[in-house]
Protein backbone atom coordinates (compact mmCIF):
# COMPACT_ATOMS: atom_id res chain seq x y z
CA UNK A 1 0.00 0.00 0.00
CA UNK A 2 3.07 2.34 0.55
CA UNK A 3 4.31 1.73 -2.85
CA UNK A 4 0.95 2.54 -4.17
CA UNK A 5 0.56 5.42 -2.34
CA UNK A 6 3.72 7.15 -3.45
CA UNK A 7 3.44 6.41 -6.64
CA UNK A 8 -0.34 7.66 -7.10
CA UNK A 9 0.14 10.33 -4.55
CA UNK A 10 -3.53 9.67 -3.47
CA UNK A 11 -3.05 9.88 0.23
CA UNK A 12 -4.68 6.74 0.53
CA UNK A 13 -5.70 5.61 4.05
CA UNK A 14 -4.94 1.83 5.61
CA UNK A 15 -5.19 0.64 9.54
CA UNK A 16 -1.23 -0.71 9.32
CA UNK A 17 -1.95 -3.22 11.75
CA UNK A 18 -3.94 -5.03 9.42
CA UNK A 19 -2.53 -8.37 8.02
CA UNK A 20 -4.15 -7.89 5.09
CA UNK A 21 -5.08 -4.82 2.31
CA UNK A 22 -7.49 -5.09 -0.13
CA UNK A 23 -5.76 -3.49 -2.45
CA UNK A 24 -8.08 -4.10 -5.84
CA UNK A 25 -10.55 -1.94 -3.46
CA UNK A 26 -8.09 0.69 -2.44
CA UNK A 27 -7.49 0.85 -6.63
CA UNK A 28 -11.13 1.35 -7.20
CA UNK A 29 -11.54 4.12 -4.40
CA UNK A 30 -8.32 5.68 -5.75
CA UNK A 31 -10.27 6.09 -9.54
CA UNK A 32 -13.70 6.54 -7.77
CA UNK A 33 -11.66 9.70 -6.50
CA UNK A 34 -9.33 10.75 -9.28
CA UNK A 35 -13.53 10.58 -11.30
CA UNK A 36 -14.85 13.14 -9.14
CA UNK A 37 -12.28 15.65 -8.94
CA UNK A 38 -12.55 15.24 -12.71
CA UNK A 39 -16.19 16.18 -12.30
CA UNK A 40 -15.43 18.69 -10.47
CA UNK A 41 -13.05 20.47 -12.53
CA UNK A 42 -15.34 19.85 -15.66
CA UNK A 43 -18.13 21.76 -14.24
CA UNK A 44 -15.73 24.22 -12.60
CA UNK A 45 -14.53 24.98 -16.35
CA UNK A 46 -18.31 24.75 -17.67
CA UNK A 47 -19.38 27.57 -15.14
CA UNK A 48 -16.52 29.35 -16.00
CA UNK A 49 -17.33 29.29 -20.47
CA UNK A 50 -20.71 30.08 -19.32
CA UNK A 51 -19.82 33.30 -16.93
CA UNK A 52 -18.11 34.56 -20.04
CA UNK A 53 -20.63 33.74 -22.61
CA UNK A 54 -23.62 35.27 -20.77
CA UNK A 55 -21.22 37.90 -20.02
CA UNK A 56 -20.39 39.14 -23.58
CA UNK A 57 -24.23 38.53 -24.04
CA UNK A 58 -24.39 41.71 -22.31
CA UNK A 59 -26.19 40.46 -19.13
CA UNK A 60 -25.14 42.18 -15.83
CA UNK A 61 -22.09 40.53 -13.48
CA UNK A 62 -24.09 39.80 -10.46
CA UNK A 63 -27.07 37.58 -12.51
CA UNK A 64 -23.97 35.95 -14.68
CA UNK A 65 -22.85 35.03 -11.00
CA UNK A 66 -26.22 34.09 -9.73
CA UNK A 67 -26.76 31.93 -12.77
CA UNK A 68 -23.89 30.01 -12.73
CA UNK A 69 -23.65 29.81 -9.15
CA UNK A 70 -20.63 31.38 -7.65
CA UNK A 71 -19.95 34.19 -5.82
CA UNK A 72 -19.90 37.45 -7.45
CA UNK A 73 -16.05 38.74 -7.06
CA UNK A 74 -15.37 34.92 -8.40
CA UNK A 75 -17.06 35.57 -11.34
CA UNK A 76 -15.30 38.84 -11.54
CA UNK A 77 -12.19 36.99 -11.37
CA UNK A 78 -13.01 34.53 -13.87
CA UNK A 79 -13.56 37.55 -16.26
CA UNK A 80 -10.60 39.63 -15.39
CA UNK A 81 -12.63 42.41 -13.86
CA UNK A 82 -10.88 42.58 -10.81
Amino acid sequence: MDVIEAITNSGIKYNEEDEVVNVCQAIQDIRKEERRLGEQDGELKKAQQDARNFYEMGIEVEKVAKGVGYAVETVKEWLGLI
